[in-house]
């Protein structure tokens, strides 16, 4: 299949079958993460400002509320939180 070949339909038809993969892996991805967070866990994500390091303080559905390093609040999805490995 050519993308080239494809009709006006047809194009509307694949990037719909499209989005909705993207949207069922983000939610797998998201709860994959969900299950592993933790109140109190040490995570890090990135931000326009660069890379935040925070802590959970709350874990909702499709959220995540982190207070980085400098006491500001982020609420992030899931998907965007690293858990930091222990030392």
């Amino acid at each position: 299949m050519r993308i080239e070949d494809l009709t006006l339909d047809e194009l509307h038809d694949l990037n719909e079958l499209i989005c909705k993969r993207i949207d069922y892996l983000r939610l797998q991805n998201d709860i994959n993460v969900l299950t592993q967070l933790r109140l109190g866990q040490k995570v890090h994500f990135n931000a326009p400002e660069g890379q935040v390091f925070g802590v959970v303080i709350k874990i909702n559905k499709k959220s995540v509320l982190v207070v980085s390093e400098d006491n500001r609040q982020w609420k992030i999805p899931p998907g965007l939180v690293r858990v930091m490995k222990e030392v």
